[in-house]
């Protein structure tokens, strides 16, 4: 089924510019619950989990791990089984239970012993969750950010263990690992002292800028993989206040230059702008011969000439368009999304939606404003 999706459709504060994740989360439920039916993880309740996860102090490796726990695409014993690379699905620890997300890190009797040890509000009570996003759905009334920050250090503990314990090691003590977690964060919340202070440092010409009011801007970035039959294209569309309207990682034709590459992501990047609805575009990429190609009312007879043609002719279509060069450290969020088609079997499209992918970068362009 094909929808056009329209440009004032959109909802005027995005996710990631939400000031009071646990508010909108409440406001998502409260919603959910007026509803006829509930909604999936993938409604407007897990949505908003990521942009939670995202603002929490925590390694970046911990909050990738925390999305795929909620997506329950951790590769526990019973996934594992699901898609057919073993054939047992019990819990190596306690041996009795289908090893899942919620019962690796929440109902294990060994998890158990741990979370008994932490602090008030994570010592277990209710033990009825179907699954991880039904446990976080109960966490975010309860824990402030420091509590859910140390919660998610403590999963990601009790998760390295249990892969230690299934190759030979021990079980460590539960007040070990109560301790390490509360070390580890303090440690690295030390260590990030300085971070927001150095991307300040960065060059002025190296942070991307938002658009004039009421228009749109469009970044696009292509990659190019060795040793692979193919590349990739990654697209992002933000509106004067940063906030993201459409987002894409697509997979691309087989290259043979980077000019060649950056120009069909071009192509690619416009037409999903104009099926987007967007029709006033400042059109940013860091390829200096591209943009300059494009931008160019001379003919082009070069091999890719063909290309160049294509997309002034979809530029001319636009209601309003200008190009814009920037430098590769402005560009980072497509070029995250363009590297992340590197391993996927089909594209992928965000309507009114941030790419979890390109969250830290799209973390320090706002930053930066």
């Amino acid at each position: 089924m094909e929808c056009t999706f329209y440009p004032h459709s959109f909802p005027s504060i995005s996710l990631l510019m939400m000031r009071n994740y646990k508010s909108a989360y409440k406001v998502a439920r409260r919603l959910r619950g007026e509803g006829s039916q509930a909604e999936s993880s993938g409604g407007c309740v897990g949505k908003l989990i990521w942009p939670i996860l995202w603002k929490l102090c925590i390694p970046n490796k911990i909050k990738i791990f925390g999305w795929r726990a909620c997506n329950d695409i951790l590769p526990t014993k019973g996934n594992l089984v699901k898609r057919k690379i073993i054939t047992d699905d019990k819990c190596h620890i306690c041996t009795r239970k289908v090893e899942s997300a919620i019962h690796a890190l929440w109902d294990c009797a060994a998890v158990q012993d741990v979370w008994a040890g932490s602090i008030a509000k994570l010592q277990k009570g209710v033990t009825d969750f179907s699954d991880f996003m039904q446990l976080m759905e109960h966490l975010v009334d309860r824990l402030s950010i420091e509590e859910m920050e140390l919660f998610w250090v403590q999963c990601w503990l009790i998760w390295n263990q249990r892969h230690c314990v299934l190759y030979g090691g021990q079980l460590k003590h539960p007040t070990s690992l109560n301790k390490r977690a509360e070390e580890f964060l303090e440690e690295f919340k030390h260590a990030q002292v300085s971070l927001d202070g150095k991307l300040r440092e960065q060059r002025i010409d190296d942070a991307w800028q938002p658009p004039p009011p009421m228009e749109y801007k469009l970044n696009f970035d292509a990659a190019i993989f060795s040793g692979q039959e193919k590349s990739g294209i990654g697209a992002i569309i933000r509106n004067d206040k940063g906030e993201v309207m459409a987002g894409m990682s697509a997979i691309g034709p087989k290259v043979d230059t980077s000019e060649e590459a950056e120009l069909l992501a071009c192509r690619r990047s416009i037409e999903f702008a104009v099926d987007a609805g967007f029709t006033r575009l400042v059109i940013e990429g860091d390829n200096s011969n591209v943009m300059q190609a494009i931008s160019s009312n001379v003919a082009n007879y070069s091999f890719l000439g063909n290309v160049v043609d294509d997309i002034r002719h979809l530029m001319s279509n636009l209601q309003w368009t200008t190009t814009s060069k920037i430098r590769r450290g402005g560009n980072k969020v497509t070029h995250v999304l363009a590297q992340h088609a590197r391993n996927l079997d089909y594209d992928l499209y965000w309507l009114e939606d941030s790419p979890p992918p390109a969250m830290e970068a799209l973390y320090q362009d706002l930053i930066l404003l």
